[in-house]
């Protein structure tokens, strides 16, 4: 479990350095809810696809953050 939390936050890391504006942090963010809906609509349930929704929550709450201190 701790393998997959450190490939987590590389990911989180990763991705939300890739935007570095409050524009793209926006269109980011309302791209995972997209994702997230997705995910959630297409009626799987197993460890991978909680893992995954679980990453782009966090990527969520990052970006969040990220935005409100532009602010």
């Amino acid at each position: 479990m701790h393998q997959r939390n450190d490939l987590r936050s590389k990911w989180v890391r990763k991705q939300a350095a890739k935007h570095t504006t409050p524009e793209s942090i926006r269109q980011r963010i309302a791209d995972e809810n997209k994702k997230i809906r997705l995910l959630s609509d297409s009626g799987v349930t197993s460890d991978s696809m909680a893992e995954a929704l679980e990453n782009h929550h966090e990527l969520i709450r990052v970006l969040t953050k990220r935005l409100a201190d532009f602010a």
